[in-house]
């Protein structure tokens, strides 16, 4: 039966030649990528270490740890799957992980920095209209998400919407008629946008998405000095149907990809 050190690191009691008890680069910058290849499940706690944010960047810190683990211990666990390869054979299988990790590392920074200089030299507006255009992409995909769940009626306030509303989302609360939106940032709960529901309320009168009457506005939580840009609109009606008003639907339409605005 396999024992715990067996399946964390794919280890078959291969004993590797000590001229081969090297630094592994490509463990080390790939980590698990490396490692699927390898049986090498360790490296898999990398997955959630990039993936979840904790305080103070510790998980940074962990990860870095764990790269130097993988890269100290990478022959190690790589012979236990090519251990019938000569030295020159293994090593030369490593130095392409390594070269192949290193093009990766150098290439990825690259694009990211040739696509943020155009991005920034199309336009100088380019990353005022990312910001404001990714607000109204979220907060429309935050009322399709939510909108379709609650219940209102023709003599529901805006509060009452607001305050339903809020109850579908785990980082939301309610404040009068507007719904404000919160991140965790060094621990702590940071205001992000907020939606405010602006519906008529004169009795007779309903929701009419050709009338504009009942509206949705999107704002960052930031003094408008700041960002200096308009609200995202929205237009609903007593169906909880929802629409984007010309120049928020422009915006989402741009969204989120980079590329739109180069």
């Amino acid at each position: 039966m396999m024992n715990f050190k067996e399946f964390i690191s794919g280890y078959k009691g291969k004993d590797i030649p000590k001229e081969l008890k090297e630094f592994n680069w490509g463990a080390f910058l790939l980590t698990f990528i490396w490692g699927i290849r390898y049986k090498a499940w360790i490296t898999l706690l990398a997955i959630p270490l990039i993936w979840f944010q904790l305080p103070f960047g510790i998980n940074w810190i962990l990860y870095t740890v764990l790269q130097f683990y993988c890269g100290i211990k990478g022959n190690e666990w790589a012979y236990q799957v090519e251990w019938w390869k000569k030295p020159v054979e293994f090593r030369r299988t490593q130095m392409r992980w390594a070269v192949a990790a290193l093009s990766i590392n150098l290439f990825i920074p690259f694009v990211m920095l040739t696509v943020a200089a155009k991005f920034i030299a199309k336009s100088k507006d380019n990353p005022l209209k990312f910001i404001q255009n990714a607000q109204c992409s979220v907060a429309y995909s935050k009322i399709r998400h939510g909108f379709q769940k609650i219940y209102y009626g023709k003599s529901s306030s805006g509060s009452e919407i607001a305050s339903k509303f809020a109850d579908k989302f785990p980082n939301a609360r309610a404040e009068d008629n507007s719904v404000i939106f919160t991140v965790k940032s060094g621990g702590k709960n940071v205001d992000l946008y907020n939606l405010t529901f602006i519906r008529v309320d004169e009795g007779e009168n309903s929701c009419s998405l050709n009338k504009h009457n009942c509206v949705i506005k999107s704002m960052y939580a930031t003094p408008s000095e700041l960002l200096n840009f308009s609200e995202c609109t929205f237009y609903f009606d007593d169906k909880r149907q929802v629409v984007p008003d010309i120049e928020t639907k422009k915006a989402i339409d741009m969204g989120l990809n980079i590329f739109k605005y180069l």
